[in-house]
């Protein structure tokens, strides 16, 4: 069956390269860095005297080598197609998400404060709190897309809805 072509409206490509996530990966990662070095090249304990030398290799490669890579290389892709919306966090996931058009019913712009769960307009936020395009879907549930130009994301999920 042959597969039919989907003009792309909109595309943006988001790194995760935040101070939050920076801290979380690079802190263990440095810390098996430290260790290792510690370790394997001065021959010294480090304070691990009962850990073998097969774990700590196994510990350095994966929190000193393969977290911090994947997070470098870690971004969140959203699409808005003339059939759906879609979204992927690559390289975690091989495929997109889809959303269909048609469960599409209403998309305006927030502010949503993840910390005391609320949500209010552009206008009336407090405090330095980024926007995000919420979605009402016709079962009545929400979804929530950030996005750094949300104007732009949200006026391509109407375009592309008036389409469909």
């Amino acid at each position: 069956m042959e597969q039919l072509e989907t003009r792309i409206i909109f595309r943006e490509v988001q790194s995760l390269r935040n101070n939050f996530y920076l801290v979380s990966i690079l802190y263990p990662a440095l810390l098996t860095w430290y260790i290792g070095i510690h370790s394997f090249i001065l021959g010294k304990p480090a304070g691990v005297v009962n850990v073998s030398s097969t774990c700590l290799f196994v510990l350095w490669i994966i929190f000193g080598l393969f977290l911090p890579l994947v997070f470098y290389c870690t971004k969140y892709v959203t699409e808005v197609r003339d059939d759906g919306i879609y979204t992927r966090l690559a390289p975690l996931n091989r495929s997109f998400k889809k959303i269909p058009l048609y469960i599409v019913d209403e998309c305006k712009i927030k502010v949503s404060d993840p910390l005391v769960e609320k949500e209010s307009d552009i206008s009336e936020s407090p405090r330095k709190v980024s926007p995000v395009v919420i979605l009402k879907l016709i079962s009545g549930e929400r979804m929530f897309i950030r996005s750094k130009k949300p104007e732009e994301l949200c006026n391509a999920i109407e375009l592309a809805t008036a389409q469909y």
